[in-house]
């Protein structure tokens, strides 16, 4: 609702949020407010932004005419029943005066309109309900629109026969408005608003809906900007049909079971973006978006071989457009190296003499001739808001679908700073990280580490992966869809012979040994072994 306030309206200027030549308007405190992207800025006296006011007790309301207004197809009778006039004279140019009224019903301001869209408020602005709420008291369905003459357009095109009403001051503030006015909305069986179809008009109208009675509210779809706009346009027919077609507003989340039919039968197959070993590829049945997948292993057992490995088939596939990498425990020189001598099938991280600089080069270059991949440049830095920052850009800047973060633990020690209580950070962490994924629908890969197990061996040594020594917290594996444990051989630890496990598999359940990797020193690949030959000598 518009309230009261000693600051007065200098000139319309442009705006530097949105670039609008004059929608933002300069007031004599030093805030600025623009009503194209709804930016404000504030002045010394820090104010909210407002309309200047003409305080009541200092002036009468101003006196005109009643006339059509043609150019918005509004009838003088329209504008007579709403109280809307046309002031010949006020500060030296003619303004178009709506007239707003207290709970009581008596007139107590007018919202003025200049013609090159400059507004103010003549009178008391504190007292002001919603444009036009006089004229009905209560009934079976009220329209509520953003502005007075969208609300004298419904009134019109429904034969003065049925409730609109606009809140006082645009969208900006229709939640405050609406609640201020909620006694008198709930004399009303359904409340429609129909809001401008812009995105401040839309995220109002969901504002206000989550804040309204429930199952009382439903938003209008309109085929033009506003209700005004389709009288204008001739499309009075569709204008009718939006506000007796609205739909009821239902929150995000809830889905009624009848709408599934359509795709109840449609089987969840394979995902086209697949793991790069055929038996881990067959458990898990693809590479899903809207997925957490958490990969355990033991100290030095090679889980960011395995990432890099997992990244590296997923760029070479096409199948899920760039990769992104946020490697913390390593430069992106290091995780680059590795791709390259991935794609080389040499280990020129460990043996740089192994392949000749052009070829190193040669390589890159034919690595990423198609499509590029992005890596996080951390400098140290761990904070969990960048790293969210940081996947989301990759997401949405750079159509990144399938990340990796290795690892969490780096994640969780940059949080605590000496502080022990690893457990909640990790909840703060993993919650995070698994309402981001589902936001941005992106398959997000997270390294673990593990605690060491009670045995001497110890994981290095064949000690197998549970989920129960997942570092820090349950919630590593809770609010993961699928689990990934990477074990060294019991039989030979000192071989180059890997197992893979499935921990967890929300999406079919089948859990399990996944197969064998044989890691070569050489090539610096976990290549996957056979079952009948799993027992070569490294």
């Amino acid at each position: 609702m518009i309230t009261e306030s000693t600051s007065k309206l200098l000139s319309h200027v442009p705006c530097e949020n949105c670039g609008s030549k004059d929608n933002a308007a300069l007031y004599d405190d030093g805030h600025t407010y623009c009503f194209g992207c709804l930016q404000h800025s504030q002045g010394d006296a820090g104010e909210a932004p407002v309309l200047p006011t003409t305080p009541a007790a200092s002036v009468a309301l101003l006196e005109g005419n009643y006339q059509p207004l043609r150019s918005r197809g509004l009838t003088e009778e329209t504008c007579r029943k709403f109280g809307y006039l046309c002031v010949p004279n006020y500060n030296g140019q003619p303004v178009q005066a709506a007239t707003y009224r207290d709970k009581s019903g008596r007139p107590c301001a007018q919202k003025l309109r200049t013609r090159d869209k400059q507004f103010s408020i003549h009178g008391d602005a504190k007292d002001m309900t919603l444009f036009g709420s006089h004229l009905w008291a209560a009934g079976k369905m009220i329209v509520v629109c953003e502005g007075e003459i969208d609300a004298m357009t419904v009134s019109q095109v429904l034969e003065h026969k049925w409730p609109a009403v606009s809140v006082p001051n645009g969208a900006q503030s229709a939640k405050r408005a609406l609640m201020e006015s909620l006694d008198y909305l709930q004399n009303f069986e359904t409340i429609i608003l129909m809001f401008d179809q812009d995105d401040a008009g839309q995220s109002a109208a969901i504002d206000c809906a989550e804040a309204l009675p429930i199952g009382k509210v439903k938003i209008a779809t309109l085929p033009n900007k506003d209700a005004n706009d389709c009288l204008i346009n001739g499309e009075i027919t569709q204008l009718v049909s939006a506000i007796y077609g609205a739909s009821v507003y239902r929150p995000d989340g809830i889905v009624a079971a009848s709408e599934l039919r359509s795709v109840i039968g449609e089987a969840d197959a394979e995902s086209e973006i697949a793991y790069p070993y055929v038996k881990l590829n067959g458990i898990l049945m693809g590479i899903r978006t809207g997925s957490l997948i958490t990969i355990a292993a033991g100290s030095g057992v090679g889980k960011s071989t395995l990432v890099r490995e997992f990244a590296y088939a997923v760029h070479q596939g096409q199948k899920a457009g760039p990769v992104g990498l946020l490697m913390l425990e390593e430069s992106t020189k290091r995780t680059a190296q590795g791709l390259v001598g991935l794609h080389m099938s040499k280990n020129i991280t460990v043996n740089p003499d192994t392949a000749t600089r052009r070829e190193v080069e040669s390589s890159f270059d034919d690595l990423f001739s198609h499509q590029d991949m992005y890596f996080f440049d951390h400098f140290g830095s761990t904070d969990l808001s960048v790293i969210l920052n940081r996947i989301r850009y990759m997401n949405k800047a750079l159509g990144c679908k399938v990340i990796y973060l290795d690892h969490i633990s780096i994640l969780i020690s940059g949080l605590t700073g000496g502080v022990t209580d690893e457990r909640r950070l990790v909840d703060e962490v993993m919650t995070s990280l698994r309402v981001l994924v589902q936001e941005i629908d992106i398959c997000l890969f997270v390294v673990s580490h593990l605690r060491r197990p009670s045995s001497e061996a110890g994981h290095e040594g064949g000690a197998k992966v549970q989920l129960s020594q997942l570092r820090g917290s349950h919630a590593i594996a809770q609010l993961a869809d699928a689990c990934i444990g990477l074990e060294v051989d019991s039989e030979d630890p000192t071989s180059g012979l890997r197992n893979l496990v499935v921990l967890k598999n929300r999406h079919t359940g089948q859990v399990g040994n996944a197969g064998s990797l044989r890691y070569s020193m050489e090539t610096g690949r976990l290549t996957e072994v056979s079952e009948d030959f799993i027992d070569v000598p490294f």
